[in-house]
């Protein structure tokens, strides 16, 4: 269990982001408040168990430690964060099919 949750200001952006895209495709506004609880009760279980995720695998040294977790419902979503065995940090949900190490490296470097 985390003892510290620290949340990037990128992260609230993004949600609100693929809230929008999602909610204005076809006047879907059902899917997009299920994706945005769908990522909200994630982090509470991420919080519970940091190690549910896995290793993003990136080849940048700097990236080397994050780690993501598929949306529950959106399989085409990733939570990305870190995990240092005392503070989880959550720092984005992404659209998978994205170029993720330079978004990534560019959410962390603002």
């Amino acid at each position: 269990m985390a003892a510290r949750l620290v949340v990037h200001p990128a992260f609230y952006r993004r949600v609100r982001h693929y809230r929008d895209r999602i909610g204005g495709q076809e006047a879907r506004p059902q899917t997009a408040r299920r994706f945005v609880q769908a990522v909200r009760d994630l982090v509470p279980q991420l919080l519970e168990n940091p190690g549910r995720g896995h290793a993003a695998r990136f080849e940048a040294h700097d990236l080397a430690d994050i780690r993501r977790v598929s949306v529950p419902g959106f399989a085409v979503f990733a939570l990305f964060y870190r995990w240092d065995g005392q503070t989880l940090s959550i720092i984005t949900v992404e659209h998978t099919a994205q170029d993720l190490p330079a978004r990534l490296a560019a959410v962390l470097s603002a």
